[in-house]
Order: C-alpha cells, then structure tokens, then sequence
C-alpha cells in the first residue's frame, strides 16, 4: 500500500529511503464468535488489536498486544496474511502482519500503555457481518476524504484489507 492507495490527492513525495517496522496485527475471535476491535475517541474509528513488534517473535508479540489492547489471553495463533505499506510522509516502510486466534482468558489487570489510556483506548466485540459493516462504512468515509488522520487513514484500509482476506 502507497499514499496513492490511500489518498486521492498525493500530498506527500516519495522519499528516497524508507526506515522498516514490523507490527502485528490480530483477528480474534471470543467463545461467542465475536471479533475484537480497538477504538478511542480520538478517531473514534474501530481497528483490529496490534502494534509494532519489539523481537522477532510474531506471535509473542501478537499475543503481547491482545493482553494489552483487548484484555484477553489468545491461543491457536496463525498468520493469515502479511501486508508491506510505504508512508511517505513519515518515510516509513511498515511490513504488518495479522494473525488468527481465539480469546480464552481475561486478564484482570489494565495492561494497556499510559497512551492508550489517556486516549481512552477500549476493545469492542462485534459479528463478522457487523464487522464488515463497520469496516466497509469507515472505508467509505476514507474515500469521501472525511478521515482527518496521516496513520489512521492508512490502517483504516490495511484492516479492511485483512478483515476481507479473513472471510475468504
């Protein structure tokens, strides 16, 4: 994914170096077969639980986000699909992964980080068909230019992208 994929009007030239991140992102799945999303009142859009990777351990580092972001403990973790997208404007070249798992124990303790609390940063179960829908809408509105935000905008599409690679 380029700032083409993402943005009508290119505001952003192509740098000539991009600096390379990994993350993680996660489809998971509770024993009501509802599918977790994270959002916040900053952006106020839903996207799936994850992060950048801190070791070369994926599916540590996915289980680590879930327990932070969703409050839940995760098993039978598989990747699904893998994602390469170029940021012109921070000059980022992020490779993000997502996982599949199931949630099976909730942790007592607020894990998430002092930034995800003070943006108010909770976990919302939706269906898939719900789901879909949501993302489909937040989709719409990336194309209508009403998502104010550079990121957002950016995993808005890539967790649409994933979310449609899931249900196949």
């Amino acid at each position: 994914m380029r700032d083409t994929d993402v943005f009508e009007n290119l505001e952003f030239e192509e740098p000539s170096k991009y600096q390379y991140r990994v993350t993680v992102k996660a489809i998971v799945k509770n024993d009501e077969e509802k599918i977790a999303f994270v959002t916040n009142p900053v952006h106020g859009f839903y996207l799936l639980p994850g992060g950048g990777a801190e070791s070369d351990d994926l599916g540590l580092e996915i289980y680590r986000e879930c327990v932070e972001e969703i409050n839940f403990k995760i098993k039978n973790i598989k990747e699904i699909f893998r994602i390469k997208e170029f940021r012109n404007r921070d000059a980022k070249e992020y490779e993000t992964i997502c996982f599949f798992a199931k949630s099976f124990e909730k942790i007592k303790e607020d894990l998430r980080t002092e930034d995800e609390k003070n943006n108010g940063l909770r976990v919302v179960w939706f269906t898939e068909e719900e789901a879909l829908r949501i993302l489909e809408n937040q989709l719409n509105k990336l194309k209508n230019g009403e998502v104010k935000f550079y990121n957002t905008a950016f995993n808005i599409l890539r967790d649409y992208n994933f979310f449609v690679e899931y249900l196949k």
